[in-house]
């Protein structure tokens, strides 16, 4: 009985000593660890409550005392393996509850077990114990402490099952905690069977609690834990950056080494043929097209992530932004055996409420997508539109004939970098981003974004963006400009006087080469304070380029500068800029800039703007 008795104590203490360190150190209240408490101090009542009994069994000779302690004893052992269970499951299965009850109750599971460990907590107490002998005391007295016995068997028996069922989804760790866990209850088991003299099931028990709190309990595995995942979360990083960077490497590389091998090649050929240059040209066009692309993508998704990104909401014509991306996809498309069709409801109102550049931005990408991943057939955009209200729902169907998609890539389509086995078995050029940004921006709208596709099939993107409606008026027909028609027809500003303000002297022969077709009278300035001095010397300009990122004074600055000059007569002043993150041109227009173009210089977009000032 000593010996035994030694044992129960060393536990009850090195209990205790675990009681104080985890209340000192947990600060987590999941319902996890509020289980693990309760337990803590069923343990407690549970080791006192066996040397208690040994106590009055020894030196108490009053059975009715002994066999209540000894009662009360193995009826704390049902709490703590009950306990054990919810225990297990919340391991298990990560469950969240503000209670133990809710845990009880949970499912129809978990309601079957509770109503068992109540109904066999009930039961216990009409099974009788034997009579204790002070002299020759038994651990197990009687049908009482078998029929408890056996509760716990059944308990470790439904964690075991449970365990098994959730084989494929518990992480390895979890599983392997429980098994161990469940290996050294059936060793006390076994050991409080062979030797009922000595009070296995405490020790067993306080075993257990250490187990517990030193393999999962314990909150600096929590901080190792969440290192771990901090660790992973920078490695992927890395990686992602490492791929980013190798997959811009290559994508920057390709255009450039068109750009610049064909370049060099036009220098170098002896025998100069107008024809072959022309195709040349033409290359370095496209190549040129897809660089800046890439960059854009790249600045994007940088304003994006920032958070910076917001919506800059005006009135427009779904119209317009039809008849542009139906300009500019041809551009793409080229001499590609591939149709464009444009179908758009009639009855949509003609002037709407919302971000068109976004909207715009949306369908660009989706259609740039098309063209990139189709070689024959046809890319189409149908919209549609649902009036309630003031509002209107725009629907956007685009469809192509190309790749498709196989669905093992479906996850991969609105991931950041991300290459689909499509694109680069067929060399497709792209940063992966156009379609992150495409998500972000229709998010952003508060829209919805889904596609269908089949390998080898074609692919259909599903975009729904609800607008303010402006006005009521039905859109119309919408005539589409034809592809093969890409004549410029250019404004004759003969006697009219142009100055282009830039520190880099290529960007100034750009620009004064792009001019020429309109016949301008053209001057140049290398620094900000230059093209102020020619103002106040009284040279009389009819529209000025201002670059903003020049040294000394920047073109903010010179603006500033001539907006407040008395006397003298400010023409329209462009800002001409690389500078051409979203939202920069609201920012210029904003310091007090008439126009706003982006470095390069879109043609498309320089004739626009020649018209609107000089057109008549």
């Amino acid at each position: 009985m000593l010996s035994g008795l030694m044992l129960t104590i060393g536990s009850l203490l090195f209990i205790i000593l675990l009681f104080i360190v985890y209340f000192s150190k947990q600060r987590f209240l999941s319902i996890r660890n509020k289980i693990y408490r309760y337990m803590l101090v069923v343990e407690i009542v549970l080791i006192i409550s066996e040397i208690i009994a040994s106590l009055t069994a020894y030196y108490v000779d009053i059975e009715i005392l002994n066999l209540t302690i000894y009662r009360i004893h193995w009826f704390t052992g049902i709490i703590w393996f009950s306990l054990l269970y919810y225990y297990s499951l919340v391991f298990l299965d990560n469950l969240q509850a503000n209670n133990l009850i809710e845990i009880m109750f949970m499912n129809k599971r978990t309601k079957i077990i509770t109503t068992i460990f109540i109904a066999s907590g009930i039961l216990y107490f009409f099974v009788p114990f034997e009579r204790i002998d002070g002299l020759n005391i038994s651990y197990i007295p009687g049908a009482a402490s078998y029929f408890v016995l056996s509760f716990c068997a059944f308990v470790v028996l439904m964690i075991s099952f449970y365990t098994l069922k959730k084989a494929k989804q518990a992480p390895l760790r979890k599983k392997v905690s429980i098994w161990l866990m469940i290996i050294e209850l059936l060793i006390i088991f076994i050991l409080q069977l062979a030797f009922p003299h000595i009070g296995f099931s405490p020790i067993g028990a306080a075993v257990q609690m250490f187990f517990l709190y030193f393999n999962i309990e314990n909150p600096d595995l929590k901080i190792i834990s969440e290192l771990e995942t901090v660790k992973n979360e920078i490695e992927k990083s890395n990686k992602a950056k490492s791929d980013f960077l190798s997959n811009m490497s290559h994508e920057i590389r390709s255009p450039m080494n068109a750009i610049v091998g064909l370049s060099e090649s036009l220098l170098n050929d002896p025998n100069f043929d107008l024809e072959s240059a022309r195709a040349d040209i033409k290359h370095i066009s496209s190549a040129g097209n897809n660089l800046l692309d890439i960059i854009n993508n790249i600045l994007d998704i940088s304003k994006i992530e920032s958070g910076k990104e917001t919506l800059d909401l005006k009135e427009y014509s779904l119209g317009s932004i039809v008849m542009e991306l139906s300009s500019i996809v041809e551009a793409r498309i080229a001499d590609r055996p591939i149709k464009l069709i444009m179908e758009v409801d009639n009855n949509i109102p003609s002037k709407l409420h919302g971000d068109s550049t976004k909207l715009f931005q949306v369908l660009l990408n989706i259609l740039t997508n098309a063209v990139k991943y189709t070689e024959v057939g046809k890319i189409k955009l149908m919209v549609t539109g649902d009036v309630k209200d003031d509002f209107v729902t725009l629907h956007f169907k685009i469809s192509d004939t190309g790749y498709g998609i196989k669905k093992e890539d479906y996850d991969k389509l609105f991931e950041k970098f991300s290459r689909l086995d499509t694109a680069t078995q067929n060399e497709i050029e792209g940063t992966g981003l156009g379609l992150v940004i495409t998500k972000k921006y229709v998010d952003l709208m508060g829209g919805k974004i889904w596609f269908e596709s089949e390998y080898e099939v074609g692919t259909t993107f599903f975009v729904d963006v609800t607008q303010k409606i402006i006005n009521l008026k039905k859109l119309g027909s919408i005539s589409e400009p034809q592809g093969d028609d890409k004549e410029i027809n250019y404004a004759d500003c003969t006697g009219k006087k142009a100055l282009i303000v830039d520190d880099n002297k290529l960007n100034i022969k750009v620009a004064t080469r792009l001019l020429g077709p309109y016949n301008f009278d053209v001057d140049t300035a290398s620094s900000g304070k230059d093209c102020i001095y020619k103002i106040k010397e009284g040279t009389n300009y009819d529209i000025i380029f201002l670059d903003h990122m020049m040294p000394e004074m920047d073109g903010i600055e010179v603006l500033h500068v001539l907006r407040k000059l008395e006397g003298y007569n400010i023409p329209p002043v462009v800002a001409l800029t690389a500078n051409a993150i979203t939202g920069m041109k609201e920012m210029y227009l904003k310091e007090g800039f008439d126009e706003y173009l982006s470095k390069p210089i879109n043609v498309s977009e320089l004739n626009k703007l020649i018209k609107k000032y000089f057109g008549k």
